[in-house]
């Protein structure tokens, strides 16, 4: 295997990369409410780890995680372990890529999951496609090492004066060793965000990229199955998915600020919010009605929400309560 695969930096790459970066010169000038600047990235945050499990076969959404949200606690570890892993990024990537970085991400993308975390495999692997054929034999576990080792010259050194192209190969490769007999997608992916961190390239929120790889799996894994034959291919689709990702940020950023009050809500907040306005006078009831696999005190306390942001108002008693868009 060559490390790093042979790759041109093509017209398109260049044209990306060089949107990605008035983005991000953009975002890094804007002046917001700090709540919402928070909720943001805590929903951007969310996403990125909950599509990188929902790649790899995890059902939650993100109304899963909203409060008083009842879903399977065990699915529920695999995004809490990523978060907790987004984390650790953040705090300890400044003197570069090491293999033991490597190990203690992949300790935490399987805590409480699986006893191989922080282990390289030392049986040979193969990886299946969904008829259950193997398309790939990766290297022998005698490998591994001397494969990591390459991969890890590759990310630390200057060769590549992108960092995001570094950060896309770099998964490439390490998806292509396989290290591991699980988590390769997930501590693959949060390779990524390490690289990124390491080479001092910020954005202002995290770019939850998984989204777009989930919504387009079939590519995904089509491009990471060809990228080392053609890498160009492979980069340029890695590149589309981060700027149309960052565009959804942009997009949703410029829906809150257009509102006079500035509102960035979690999902269900927002649909009861689209419900009132639609209705204009809605009862609690009403609510339920919509929402019947959701608790009835997790739904006044969205209600709760609501009028503690002075978004909506209520009239009446208790038992005869309605609520209606604030004016």
């Amino acid at each position: 295997m060559k490390i790093p695969p042979v790759y041109t930096i093509s017209c398109k790459m260049l044209s990306l990369i060089t949107k990605i970066e008035a983005e991000r010169l953009h975002f890094s000038s804007l002046s917001l409410p700090e709540e919402l600047k928070e909720n943001i990235q805590r929903i951007s945050l969310l996403k990125s780890s909950l599509f990188s499990a929902r790649i790899e076969g995890n059902p939650l959404n993100v109304s899963d995680f909203e409060y008083g949200a009842e879903a399977e606690e065990e699915k529920k570890k695999e995004i809490f372990n990523i978060l907790k892993a987004i984390n650790f990024i953040d705090k300890n990537t400044k003197k570069g890529i090491t293999k033991d970085l490597i190990l203690h991400l992949h300790v935490l993308a399987l805590k409480n999951i699986s006893s191989n975390g922080g282990n390289f495999r030392n049986e040979v692997s193969a990886i299946f496609n969904q008829a259950g054929v193997a398309v790939y034999m990766p290297p022998p576990p005698s490998m591994i090492s001397k494969s990591l080792n390459e991969l890890l010259i590759y990310i630390n050194s200057k060769t590549e004066k992108f960092p995001l192209i570094t950060s896309f190969t770099a998964h490439l490769i390490f998806e292509k060793i396989h290290p591991f007999l699980d988590g390769n997608g997930r501590v693959g992916r949060l390779l990524i965000s390490a690289i990124l961190k390491s080479k001092g390239w910020d954005f202002t929120f995290t770019v939850p990229f998984e989204e777009y790889l989930e919504e387009h799996k079939d590519e995904y894994y089509f491009h990471l199955s060809s990228g080392l034959k053609n890498a160009n291919d492979y980069l340029e689709f890695m590149l589309d998915a981060f700027y149309k990702q960052i565009q959804k940020i942009k997009d949703q950023i410029d829906q809150e600020i257009a509102k006079e009050s500035h509102p960035f809500l979690p999902p269900r907040q927002e649909e009861i919010l689209n419900i009132i306005k639609d209705q204009i006078v809605v009862s609690f009831d009403m609510i339920r009605r919509r929402f019947l696999r959701v608790p009835q005190r997790t739904l006044r306390w969205d209600l709760k929400k609501l009028l503690d942001r002075r978004l909506i108002e209520k009239s009446g008693a208790t038992r005869g309560r309605y609520y209606r868009i604030r004016k």
